[in-house]
């Protein structure tokens, strides 16, 4: 009979491949774990730098479009302050309605159409940029919702529309205008220029596919890298969901295909709440994907050879490697334990090929701190991008403050702007006796020098009076342009001292030599003086405009370029 030592046992490994597959196993699972670990992390950073990226700069760009609309709107208020305060609402005039029109569609950089219709909807003066295709038809803005909300003292934005003297999608805005009694007896309509808000979309560029796009509240393209979609045809997508996501006003991160790209996209996105337009910031979802795959590929690499060359090594060791086998292992574990932040101890009494194997698990783990390296550094550069298009975006807004306060022209404050100081000036109950006084000054024969000279020669004449008068100011004075050739100031003194200012500067303009092309001009102005008490109650713009512009009036009737002084009872 066969004895207990002559029996085998029914499964049994030699030593070399039980080494093999307690090596493999001991050295794939920790592999296995981190990849996992490395896999979940890398798409964890990719979504964060869409968060951070796309849709920041969603928002960055929703800013400076908002203040690019309210500074149109503010120009068609100002615009339609003209027709009231010129009459030309209550006593048409066609020739001077147009030039005034013209006026402020030469000095507006944002619109490039004005409209005036009455109050059933239908044009009677117009101005435009462009030569039309066609004929204007008087009744092209009846039955539109946003022209019908100006009749409700609503100043609204279109959607997107074809404008039929362009062929073009183009983007009206509509303010009422009061003639009297608080009912809108016309309506003032521009058309917006598109092209400053495409080139703000324009310049958001990343990555091979990565654009931006605008939608109005309907959904349609305002702004998009497709040219199709913004010459002669109203592009909607509102049937995506991120679209409908913006005309909800969300602001956020989301997935959904394009129709442009034909791809799976990422992106930011938000809504722009005063008009209801939506800003989406996409990138293809396969940009992403290969940004992750190229750090698991860069992280695997080395991992993957480790193990490869382990295997190989362990068909070679016996139980005498036994002992120090143990010992790397415990190091492998602490290693694996303290997050791969050390390194292998170095093994000199081992054998060669333990040798081997230690220094090739040092190269992987130094090879994965070289690639946590160079994904640190690819954040870094990623988050400078965006400090520099954050940068360029303040960079832009503050141009656009700037603008929304000065006159193109002469570089002075523009009426809005005086406005909203004279306002917060009266807001202020500084003293009894803190006086303040306004200045109208309004160029003689001025229409004279146009019609005689050229629209050039009575710019100059108007940048010349222009610094004059700064020239004049004080650090607590204001100058600013009133409107076409008339110019109004404040002047932190009494009526005493800001006569006496007043002659100066009009001695002056009127001893100031005027050249234009070897031809000397003849320019004078007529100013109208008001001094008021700043603390005085009730005291508000309308009273003060209509008390110095019935003085600078009197200065026209009296025989012009002379000051003539209104008080204040």
């Amino acid at each position: 009979m066969p004895t207990q030592d002559d029996k085998k046992a029914p499964f049994s490994l030699s030593i070399n491949v039980l080494l093999i597959l307690c090596f493999g196993l001991v050295a794939c699972l920790p592999v296995t774990i981190f990849g996992i670990k490395v896999y979940n992390a890398a798409w964890d950073n990719a979504w964060r730098e869409v968060r951070e990226k796309h849709q920041l700069l969603a928002e960055n760009l929703a800013n400076p479009i908002s203040i690019y609309v309210k500074n149109q709107k503010a120009v068609l208020a100002l615009t339609g302050e003209h027709l009231r305060i010129r009459e030309l609402l209550q006593k048409p005039n066609k020739e001077a309605t147009e030039h005034l029109l013209y006026e402020s569609l030469l000095y507006s950089e944002g619109l490039t159409a004005l409209f005036l219709l009455d109050n059933t909807q239908y044009v009677l003066n117009h101005i435009t940029e462009y030569r039309p295709r066609q004929v204007l038809k008087d009744n092209m803005f009846t039955h539109h919702t946003f022209v019908g909300k100006a009749l409700h003292h609503q100043t609204s934005v279109s959607p997107v529309r074809i404008n039929p003297l362009t062929g073009q999608p183009s983007v009206f805005i509509a303010t009422p205008l009061y003639s009297g009694a608080g009912v809108p007896s016309h309506i003032l309509v521009g058309e917006l220029k598109l092209e400053p808000i495409e080139k703000l979309r324009a310049a958001i560029r990343f990555g091979k596919a990565g654009h931006s796009a605008i939608v109005d509240n309907l959904g349609q393209v305002l702004a998009h890298p497709n040219p199709d979609w913004m010459k002669t045809q109203i592009k909607s997508l509102s049937n995506l969901d991120i679209v409908q996501k913006m005309m909800a006003g969300k602001t956020g991160v989301t997935e959904f295909f394009s129709p442009f790209v034909k791809s799976h996209m990422v992106a930011g996105y938000t809504s722009v709440p005063e008009l209801g337009w939506g800003i989406m910031v996409p990138q293809p979802k396969t940009e992403m994907q290969a940004q992750v795959r190229t750090i698991l590929y860069a992280e695997f690499r080395w991992a993957l050879m480790g193990l490869l060359l382990a295997i190989v090594t362990a068909i070679y060791l016996g139980r005498w490697i036994t002992s120090p086998l143990k010992k790397l292992a415990k190091a492998a574990q602490k290693l694996a334990s303290d997050g791969f932040k050390h390194n292998l101890p170095e093994t000199l009494s081992a054998p060669k090929e333990i040798q081997q194997l230690a220094k090739t698990f040092r190269d992987a783990i130094q090879g994965l701190s070289h690639s946590r390296a160079e994904i640190q550094k690819l954040n870094e550069g990623l988050q400078h991008k965006i400090d520099a298009a954050t940068h360029n975006l303040q960079q832009a807004n503050e141009q656009l403050n700037e603008l929304a306060r000065s006159d193109h022209l002469t570089g002075l404050a523009n009426r809005y702007h005086f406005e909203q100081t004279i306002a917060k000036l009266c807001s202020r109950r500084q003293g009894d006796r803190d006086r303040a006084s306004l200045l109208l000054l309004d160029l003689d024969h001025f229409k004279q020098i146009n019609d005689t000279y050229g629209h050039a020669a009575g710019d100059m004449a108007l940048s010349k009076v222009a610094r004059i008068l700064d020239h004049n100011m004080r650090q607590s004075d204001l100058a600013a342009r009133y409107a076409g050739d008339e110019f109004i100031l404040l002047i932190r003194a009494d009526e005493k001292i800001a006569r006496e200012r007043a002659d100066n500067i009009l001695a002056e303009i009127a001893a100031e030599k005027f050249q234009f092309e070897n031809q000397s001009l003849s320019v004078t102005v007529s100013i109208g003086l008001y001094s008021f008490d700043i603390s005085s109650p009730g005291l508000d713009l309308k009273t003060l405009f209509t008390k110095v512009d019935e003085a600078m009036y009197q200065a026209k009737n009296s025989g012009r370029n002379k000051v003539m002084v209104l008080g204040q009872n």
